[in-house]
């Protein structure tokens, strides 16, 4: 069952054209996963639908591609990696096309779950080809390519919905995504090398239906528990028992079944342990300030959404420098080195953000973005490259989807936490404040208190409440700042464990 291994093509055009085919679809779904964050609003309005059934267009579709990804190992070795690619890609370019025309919200619901399932497993497959397509001397180089569409789709979907939204509403950002979904099938049709079947393999249901329910539950119980005041709800406790059982049972019947669904062995590569839980952190890193700073430029500032939405394309901007770098790093360190140096850079964004204040300005926003962006892109290619340096090849397949599951999985809880801190901030804060507004108050005394906010007046007590509600929620922001700063931070040690690699270059 780990024999599965295509041959490394050795042409160098083919290469290149299976690279180019591959980035172009592994882009597809990544979109996809956020450019409903700019449209939301409008989707709101046009179904008229409440805040909390419009957000499970937003849950559903992170717990189905929670489920998708990992899945993409066992049918690509049953049916073959370029034939599950092919199902993949027209299935979810069916979803978004039938996702632009849903007149319900149980249709659009419906289309999402489909769009996650497919879309899922779309670059966990891609990854994994390109892997087998390119020797390992040429892996760092490939990835830095492919890595594009991964890390540019999150970042590029918001400002490219709200434009869409724009220019005529918010189907058209979905339904555009189905042309492109048409090319990138028949480019792979011609282009992807298919890989040896096991048409013998059996699917392992328990471990399978273990993991679908263990993850959908604690995705759902994640998205959902701010909003229900996490353990005082009762659905809560259901999703997280729920979870925790199938969790449970997964790893336990995945340790001592002879053919496992997902075999958990591969975790004893100690390169490639040590480098999912870094890409765990990246996708906590990636999509939590991605929700962050577009809101803060909202709630704050009041930017428009258009205004908004721009602000996040520094991140691309970025990242594109952080990689172009990269290829000459590569001449004088060795991938632990820039792996290091890509956190670190990572660090310094952070460190920047969490110095804003209220008069915080699209100025400064883009060049926080931009350092984000730059260590995304140092440090993305040698942590994919160290990841699977002394993995067998045959374990590719299982590799690349809990390589990207990691990613997804732990964004998603990233986004839930970093949105349940800054309320939890945001209340205390706003506690704390109202603890000093006093008539007596010496800073609230004439002349050092604007009349505007007299506090002995209704109209100015309104204007210090609302004031001190900006600056609770400013605080609850930089809060959120200074624990992806520590994050990032508590990564940099596991980078010492790893086996020396030789030079990417």
């Amino acid at each position: 069952m780990t024999d599965q291994l295509s041959e490394t093509v050795d042409s160098r055009t083919r290469r290149s054209l299976i690279l180019f085919v591959l980035a172009l679809a592994s882009t597809l779904p990544t979109i996809n996963l956020t450019v409903a964050n700019a449209v939301l609003p409008q989707m709101q309005g046009d179904l008229s639908a409440s805040l909390e059934e419009v957000s499970w267009v937003l849950t559903a579709a992170l717990v189905s591609t929670a489920i998708g990804v990992p899945t993409s190992s066992w049918f690509s070795m049953r049916f073959g990696r370029r034939r599950s690619l092919l199902v993949a890609l027209s299935a979810f370019t069916f979803a978004s096309a039938m996702f632009g025309v849903a007149t319900t919200l149980e249709e659009v619901i419906l289309w999402r779950v489909c769009q996650g399932l497919f879309g899922g497993a779309i670059p966990a497959l891609c990854m994994a080809g390109i892997l087998d397509a390119y020797p390992k001397r040429s892996h760092a180089m490939a990835l830095a390519f492919w890595s594009g569409g991964v890390m540019l789709g999150p970042i590029m979907g918001p400002p490219l919905g709200g434009f869409m939204a724009e220019i005529h509403d918010w189907r058209l950002a979905f339904v555009f995504l189905a042309p492109f979904g048409v090319l990138a099938y028949f480019l792979v049709l011609v282009a992807a090398p298919e890989t040896k079947r096991f048409p013998d393999l059996r699917l392992d249901w328990l471990g399978f239906v273990a993991l679908c329910v263990g993850v959908a539950s604690l995705q759902v119980m994640l998205d959902r528990g701010n909003r229900l005041d996490w353990f005082e709800s009762a659905e809560i406790v259901l999703w997280a028992a729920s979870g925790g059982l199938a969790m449970y049972l997964f790893v336990v019947h995945s340790l001592t079944s002879r053919s496992p669904f997902i075999d958990l062995r591969i975790f004893l590569d100690r390169n490639y342990a040590i480098g999912c839980a870094c890409m765990a952190v990246s996708g906590m890193l990636t999509f939590a300030p991605l929700m962050l700073l577009p809101n803060l430029l909202a709630q704050l500032r009041d930017l428009p959404v258009e205004v908004v939405s721009l602000m996040l394309v520094p991140r691309g901007l970025g990242y594109a420098i952080g990689a172009l770098g990269l290829a000459r790093l590569v001449r004088i360190m060795d991938g632990r080195a820039m792996l290091a140096l890509g956190f670190a850079i990572q660090a310094s964004g952070f460190w920047y953000l969490a110095t804003f204040d209220l008069a915080v300005g699209p100025t400064q926003v883009f060049l926080g973005g931009m350092i984000l962006g730059i260590g995304e892109g140092v440090m993305w290619t040698p942590l994919a490259t160290i990841t699977f340096l002394t993995l067998a090849p045959g374990l590719r397949g299982y590799g690349a989807a809990i390589f990207q599951f990691a990613r997804f999985f732990a964004s998603g809880i990233g986004i839930s936490l970093a949105i349940a801190l800054l309320t939890r901030s945001t209340q205390i804060n706003r506690a704390a404040l109202n603890e000093r507004i006093s008539p007596f108050h010496e800073a609230l005394q004439p002349p050092a208190v604007p009349p505007a906010w007299d506090p002995t007046t209704l109209q100015g007590l309104a204007r210090l409440e609302n004031e001190m509600f900006r600056q609770a929620v400013m605080i609850g922001y930089l809060d959120d700042f200074r624990v992806l700063l520590v994050l990032t931070l508590a990564v940099l040690p596991l980078i010492l464990l790893l086996d020396r690699p030789p030079r990417l270059g």
